[in-house]
């Protein structure tokens, strides 16, 4: 039957969604037909094409025609628009002819911004999506990519888009590695075997572009978000706005492809602690974790020479990069230019680089290593350079940065043809021209990272930061790396750059500072409105002991609106056994929307074993609608004697939402022998959508000894999304000595991203002898992306003494890029007296990418060969692993080498290890001048590293 002839109209008809179309005057007309549409009642297709068949409008459209009008991205016929909106005019009560005049009018401007259609990744251009292009033996590029190697990321990655392809589930998938590992390549195979005809949207402006493209209901299903180098939206400020954003967004538009590439080190910063002021990555973290996004690239080609070697024979590229390689299996660096790139500035000023193209490169570098995570601008680099020049080679005429650039960014050879480059051009303004910022070419930007690690940057950097810096991440970001650095000066010029830019974080940052400095007053001034400032002071000045100035602050911060601040007044009152004052601030804060309050006092008298004080304060949240305060109600209440109110307070929690209180209820029915109440509680938390009743259910019947009740119930918890129950089967069926059905869940389990799956039975398999087993699930753990596995196997095979075994197992983890392998060896050896064997095993872990290897190395050694360990750490320090510097500072002070120390100490605070200062102060309170007095640091460093003044640092 033809699509326009009609299918019965049993029911309602189906409403057409708004279209998703980018902002613009084609967005104009759509919303307009579209919610004349809905006034009109959103008539069924079919009327709407009959109506205009029977009058006599200019246009004839079927009912194709219509839904492609209401609900599709593309511009159809004028005439047929008009039609259209003649007969929904009607139907809604308008007046027919002003509003066909109007859809013509709105017509014609979004045919002359006619927007290009949206690409697929087939009709990208790789190299402007970021794929690298190989470049041949003298540094040319033929333009061509060379033939595709699949390795285990490969597998791993198409297993993860597999669901979005079938139409199942949205996912994320971010592959992270090191520079010029092959990640953006990667992506581009993947989704051009999975998805290769879904639209691809590259929001190349960074944050900003991405979060307009999504509050403008832009992204539609069955299309690819292309996020090369993710960590530009995923850092600063905005990071948090985009995380929230692509998480309701991978929830609510299915399927979708959010595809992006990050760098380790740069996943590191992402993934690392809070700060001084608060988590600041919170929602970066979870959107990471929860989605399971992460897949590793290996940076090396070592388990593919094979095939390497035959597509070699076809590519004088492959084949030169596999001679150079020979050593590391590097291949992919090699293809691309990283090492010569690296060779070419390590030759330092004046040989192939100019003495002015060496500094820019250096500078762009450090602006990168402080957090400057954007395109730095040409006027940025022009201040920015000069600290990285002798005198005399500041000497120039006009024109000579555009030289300079132009020649770092378009290389060319006697020839003519273009060669490495060691700057890239990029434009973050909207539409075409010219470029408008720069950045390292990463792989050399990654060796800088390592080989300036140690250094602070000059003056100069700081202040072009400070004054030409883009936006307020940028901003907050490298005044964080100041103050890490003991820069205060420069740190707080960035930080109050930062908040006069809208950047809300520096504003709490800037106002610590001042008040750490001792400029109390001009840290209230800095506050100004920001709760949080206020919070963070008031916690600062709790810390000092002073209490009546910490709760005026807390009293600015609640009366601003926290709710951290409202529960903190709360304590504070509770805690002077002000019971009342305490109860009265929780009701103020509940009049204004935060339950916090009496939440807090709900902890401290439940602490305090008060259950009536606690039940009372668990209650008054829980009126609020805080789902949790029911969890505490019924854990008061089974302390104290109370299953049956507990049990009821569960209901209740479940009831209004906390779904997995269904959990608890499974455990107090099981406790109380009611397993078949257990199961029925277990029950009704899958039927309100949460897993962790089942799997709690699992895992006490398994401690009942009921291995099969256990695995009924793991299954049930898989079927519901659990990613970690397909494991536990995976575990039970080893256990049973069924191995098919272990490998079968263990499979299963990896495809819901659980690789410790395949990890736990390599464990469980070597530790029952049978080596061949474990490595075969190993290698089921590395098809997965996670190479944990093969450690594992190396430390219990060196344990047992099974040395040869150890060395595969760590060569086989080295394959997959991941050295902790063998850095665990050489530690098991050094602390076996193999001091031979840990040096060997050391340099394989560096081989593989392990710079931190030797300095972990050199801790082990440190108690019984200082001078070995020292050699570590000092070898740790060349490859850039900062630890190295404090750990050697610390030595040194040990052996009385006051000098030695205070140069190690140095470099590390330079490097922003922001535990090295105290270590730096006691060497030199120790010195017996007037450099040893504590008043003398008080105010930081200059970025000299001399110290600052109060005059210099607290500016009026």
């Amino acid at each position: 039957m033809g699509s326009d002839e009609g299918r019965g109209t049993a029911g309602k008809a189906r409403q057409v969604p708004p279209p998703r179309v980018p902002p613009g005057p084609l967005r104009e007309f759509k919303q307009y037909l579209h919610r004349l549409y809905l006034e009109a009642g959103a008539p069924s297709l079919e009327r709407i094409a009959q109506l205009v068949g029977e009058r006599d409008l200019p246009g004839a459209p079927r009912k194709d025609t219509v839904g492609r009008l209401l609900g599709g991205g593309a511009l159809s016929g004028q005439e047929d628009a008009v039609s259209v909106a003649a007969v929904l005019a009607e139907q809604a009560g308008r007046p027919p002819a002003e509003t066909m005049a109007a859809v013509r009018t709105l017509w014609v401007g979004a045919s002359e911004a006619r927007q290009s259609p949206l690409r697929t990744v087939r009709q990208w251009d790789p190299m402007r999506l970021g794929v690298r292009r190989a470049v041949t033996a003298d540094g040319t590029d033929p333009g061509t990519l060379t033939e595709y190697v699949v390795r285990t990321h490969d597998l791993v990655l198409r297993e993860r888009l597999r669901p979005a392809a079938a139409k199942q589930r949205s996912v994320l998938a971010v592959l992270v590695g090191a520079p010029c590992s092959g990640r953006t390549r990667a992506a581009h195979q993947a989704v051009l075997d999975a998805v290769p005809d879904w639209p691809l949207l590259v929001p190349g402006r960074g944050p900003d572009e991405l979060l307009a493209l999504i509050a403008d209901d832009a992204v539609q299903a069955r299309s690819v978000i292309w996020l090369d180098d993710m960590s530009r939206c995923l850092d600063g400020g905005s990071g948090e706005e985009v995380a929230t954003a692509l998480a309701t967004l991978l929830e609510e538009v299915v399927p979708l492809v959010v595809i992006g590439t990050m760098r380790t080190d740069h996943l590191r910063r992402l993934a690392a602690p809070a700060g001084p002021v608060g988590d600041e990555r919170f929602q970066v973290r979870a959107l990471l974790d929860s989605w399971r996004a992460e897949v590793d690239v290996a940076d090396n080609m070592a388990g593919h020479l094979t095939e390497l070697t035959e597509k070699a024979a076809r590519d004088p590229r492959l084949a030169t990069a596999l001679r150079a390689s020979a050593a590391d299996g590097r291949v992919l660096q090699h293809l691309t230019g990283g090492p010569a790139l690296v060779r070419r500035y390590e030759q330092g000023p004046g040989h192939f680089f100019t003495e002015i193209e060496h500094a820019l490169i250096s500078a762009a570098a450090d602006a990168r290593r402080m957090g400057h995570a954007g395109p730095l601008s040409a006027e940025l680099l022009t201040e920015a350079v000069g600290g990285y020049l002798p005198g005399s080679a500041r000497v120039t005429g006009d024109g000579w940065l555009a030289t300079a650039v132009d020649s770092l960014c378009r290389p060319a050879d006697e020839n003519g043809h273009s060669g490495l480059a060691a700057l890239v051009a990029v434009r973050e303004a909207p539409g075409l021209g010219e470029a408008d910022g720069y950045r390292v070419a990463d792989y050399l930007d990654l060796h800088l990272q390592q080989r300036r690690g140690h250094l602070c940057p000059p003056a100069t950097l700081w202040e072009a930061v400070a004054r030409h810096a883009r936006n307020a991440d940028d901003l907050a970001a490298v005044g964080g790396s100041a103050r890490d650095r003991r820069r205060y000066g420069h740190a707080l010029r960035l930080y109050r750059r930062s908040a006069e830019s809208g950047g809300g974080p520096a504003r709490a940052a800037l106002a610590v500072l001042l008040a750490e400095l001792g400029d109390r007053e001009g840290a209230e001034r800095a506050a100004a409105a920001d709760s949080r400032a206020w919070t963070l002071l008031a916690m600062a000045g709790e810390a000092a002991g002073d209490g009546a100035r910490a709760e005026q602050a807390y009293a600015v911060a609640a009366a601003a609106g926290d709710p951290l601040a409202w529960a903190a007044l709360a304590r504070i009152r509770e805690q002077r056994q002000d019971r009342a004052g305490a109860e009265e601030l929780a009701s103020r804060a509940l009049s204004d929307g935060h339950p916090q309050a009496w939440m807090t006092l709900a902890r401290l008298r439940e602490h305090a074993a008060d259950h009536a004080g606690a039940v009372r304060a668990y209650q008054e949240a829980a009126w609020a609608d805080e789902a949790w305060a029911w969890t505490g109600l019924s854990r008061v209440y089974r302390s104290s004697g109370d299953p049956a109110a507990a049990e009821l307070a569960c209901v209740e929690a479940a009831a209004v939402g906390a779904a997995t209180l269904w959990a608890d209820l499974v455990r107090f029915r099981w406790e109380a022998d009611d397993g078949a109440g257990a199961e029925a509680a277990a029950e009704r938390a899958a039927e309100a959508g949460a897993a962790e009743g089942w799997s709690v259910l699992a895992r006490l019947r398994e401690s009942g000894a009921d291995p099969a009740g256990a695995e009924t119930a793991y299954r049930r918890a898989a079927g519901l999304g659990a990613a970690t129950a397909w494991g536990q089967v995976a575990r039970l069926r080893e256990a049973a000595g069924d191995r098919t059905g272990a490998d079968a869940s263990a499979e299963r389990a990896a495809r819901v991203g659980d690789a410790d799956a395949w990890a736990e039975l390599a464990r469980l398999r070597e530790r029952a002898g049978d080596h061949a087993a474990a490595d075969r699930a190993a290698a089921g753990a590395a098809r997965t992306g996670d190479t944990e596995a093969w450690t594992v196997l190396a430390r219990l095979r060196e344990h047992a003494g099974d040395h040869d075994g150890a060395d595969r197992a760590a060569t086989r983890a080295a394959e997959h890029s991941d050295p902790e392998a063998w850095a665990a060896l050489s530690r098991i050896r050094e602390r076996a007296g193999d001091a031979a064997g840990a040096e060997r095993a050391v340099l394989r872990a560096v081989a593989a990418g392990g710079t931190g290897a030797w300095t972990a190395l050199g801790r082990v050694r440190e108690h019984e060969d200082p001078a070995a360990a020292e050699r570590a750490y000092r070898c740790g320090s060349e490859l850039g692993d900062t630890a190295a510097w404090a750990l050697l500072g610390r030595l040194h002070e040990k052996d009385g080498d006051r000098v030695g120390a205070q140069r190690a100490y140095g470099h590390a605070v330079d490097a922003g290890d922001t535990e090295a200062w105290e270590g730096l102060l006691r060497v030199l309170r120790a010195d017996g001048t007037r450099h040893g007095d504590p008043g003398h640091w008080t105010y930081g460093l200059e970025a000299d590293g001399t110290p600052a003044t109060r005059a210099g640092v607290l500016l009026p």
